[in-house]
């Protein structure tokens, strides 16, 4: 490995060259962490398609996931910016598909954040509100909060996010989203705090920040949830053994104001079946 002037260095992985943090604490919020591949002689045959592996056709390992693959079920190079890869790398269709929606946040929404909104912020129960520019710092692990005076939240510290609408659209469409509702912690203490921020003037700049942050929340809760996957060993009737990723991802509620209706992101929680199955047991 390299150093970098920085703060990063350049790492060498099977899966590829990665940039990483120096110091690993300071990985960003959004980061995943590599997987552990499944072994290979632990897959005789293809994950997707159940094609069997031969000299001829070789395993190729999704770099996201960690599964087992023919070339046909993983022969797409993405781009990975949340595993901080150089290069793009080999990843299964699924998880090329995640990798290229994740894109648009990494393109787009991160420059909404970083460029702030205007807000009013009131701190917990305090009918004092203070006028603040609301960004994301440029290593994505807090909000700043600037005005006369100065908050910053660490986006790992976050309990929940409530998404604010003001409950009418003049094109009668759906609700433009105008403030939000922060839970956390402030480092060193163990006592919750709320922050409410409401746009200010311009509506349609807070509107669309509003609209990025909420997708920075989805990965945020992802991203936690990655500890929680866990590995099953099946036993088929032919008598191989195969290794399965597990995968749970919790569930975000966004509650809009007034009515509180809920808006719940729910991600798939994918289950193999099989006939022939002798004998299950989950490990973790």
């Amino acid at each position: 490995m390299s150093a970098v002037p920085d703060g990063k260095k350049l790492v060498r992985s099977p899966s590829g060259l990665r940039m990483v943090p120096e110091n690993g604490a300071f990985h960003s919020p959004f980061s995943l962490e590599e997987p552990q591949w499944v072994p290979d002689k632990e897959c005789p045959r293809c994950m997707q398609c159940d094609t069997k592996f031969d000299f001829i056709r070789r395993k190729h390992h999704c770099r996201r996931c960690g599964r087992c693959f023919c070339d046909k079920c993983c022969s797409k190079k993405v781009a990975l910016p949340r595993m901080c890869f150089v290069d793009p790398v080999r990843q299964c269709a699924e998880c090329s598909l995640n990798s290229q929606k994740e894109a648009e946040f990494y393109d787009k929404q991160v420059k909404v954040l970083l460029a702030g909104g205007s807000f009013v912020v009131t701190a917990g129960a305090s009918e004092k509100s203070e006028a603040m520019t609301c960004r994301l710092s440029n290593n994505h692990r807090y909000l700043f909060l600037d005005g006369e005076t100065h908050l910053e939240v660490e986006l790992s510290r976050i309990s929940s996010m409530q998404i604010l609408t003001d409950g009418s659209s003049p094109a009668g469409g759906s609700s433009r989203a105008n403030g939000m509702l922060l839970h956390f912690k402030p480092a060193g203490s163990q006592e919750p705090r709320q922050l409410r921020v409401e746009a200010a003037d311009d509506q349609k700049a807070a509107s669309l920040w509003l609209a990025a942050m909420h997708k920075a929340a989805k990965l945020l809760y992802e991203a936690r949830d990655q500890v929680q996957s866990w590995y099953s060993w099946v036993w088929f009737g032919v008598g191989s053994f195969v290794l399965l990723k597990r995968k749970h991802f919790i569930t975000s509620e966004l509650f809009a104001s007034g009515s509180f209706k809920t808006a719940q992101l729910s991600l798939d929680n994918k289950r193999l079946m099989c006939s022939f199955i002798l004998f299950i047991t989950s490990a973790g």
